[in-house]
């Protein structure tokens, strides 16, 4: 059975890790660690390990990156990891296959993230678990 999660985060956290790579006027290459709490129907923290690249073209931007978020999600506990991969155009998260563990094993599932005009983030995951 399908279901839909919809949570706010904060990061606590955004690290760069190590030097940008990338010359004047060129693609900027660069990686960060952060760190997240969830609140609503996810409750919990996540890791996030991400590259970016930066082009020369004001707004125009790519990413990717993988999170462990560790939570409950409608009150069952576990840890999952999502796939992030995203231009200035499209955004996808999947549910990395078989990274579910505790009651949140087997979970499989995408999710969208949703900037607000105040600076607050939404994230809904549409996932399904075993019964």
């Amino acid at each position: 059975m399908s279901r839909r999660a919809t949570a706010s985060f904060v990061i606590e956290s955004f690290d760069a890790v190590g030097q940008p790579d990338g010359a004047e006027g060129e693609t900027v290459i660069a990686s960060a660690l952060l760190s997240k709490v969830f609140s609503g129907d996810v409750e919990g923290t996540s890791l996030l390990r991400m590259v970016s690249a930066q082009t020369p073209v004001e707004g125009s931007a790519a990413y990717v990156a993988v999170e462990r978020i560790t939570a409950s999600v409608h009150g069952r506990k576990g840890s999952f990891v999502l796939l992030h991969t995203a231009t200035y155009t499209e955004t996808r998260w999947q549910v990395v296959a078989d990274s579910g563990t505790g009651e949140l094993t087997g979970i499989t599932g995408t999710a969208v993230l949703e900037r607000h005009d105040d600076g607050s983030h939404t994230f809904t995951l549409d996932y399904d678990l075993p019964s």
